[in-house]
């Protein structure tokens, strides 16, 4: 059910509206490295996700990888001049998203209720998280947008 709620987020019909690829691929692409009155671009919204996706794949496969790495990346000084941060954002973004659904695919529910290590919550509230989180981002990437694109 979980990994069902993340395709059709990513790539589906979900109930909030467009799917975050539907969005993702709606964006000029000259828009995403404009800061709107100084807020975050799209870009740095969308390397946001991939942060906070990669934390979850990492806790979900009990990889190693210090909290700590998340935290220092989770707002990512990104050079604005480098037009291909864009592209391979999106690659990634795809990349971590399908990792992610297969590697849920792949377990029992059993995990679900199992403690995420440097977290006081279980596996379930952060599958939910992520889901959350993106949904939460897409909006504000959704709005960013609209402003630059009108």
């Amino acid at each position: 059910m979980i990994a069902e709620q993340l395709k059709d987020a990513y790539e589906g019909e979900p109930w909030f509206g467009r799917s975050i690829k539907e969005i993702f691929n709606e964006i000029d692409e000259a828009t995403v490295f404009e800061k709107p009155g100084g807020q975050h671009s799209i870009l740095e919204l969308l390397w946001h996700m991939i942060t906070w996706r990669e934390f979850t794949l990492s806790r979900f496969r009990k990889d190693q990888i210090p909290v700590e790495y998340f935290e220092k990346n989770d707002w990512r000084e990104l050079d604005h001049s480098d037009k291909a941060l864009w592209h391979q954002g999106l690659e990634r973004f795809a990349k971590l998203h399908n990792e992610l659904v297969e590697a849920i695919q792949q377990q029992k529910d059993e995990i679900l209720s199992q403690r995420v290590d440097d977290r006081k919550y279980d596996v379930r509230k952060l599958l939910y998280g992520i889901i959350q989180h993106d949904i939460y981002h897409l909006g504000q990437i959704a709005y960013v947008k609209k402003m630059l694109q009108e």
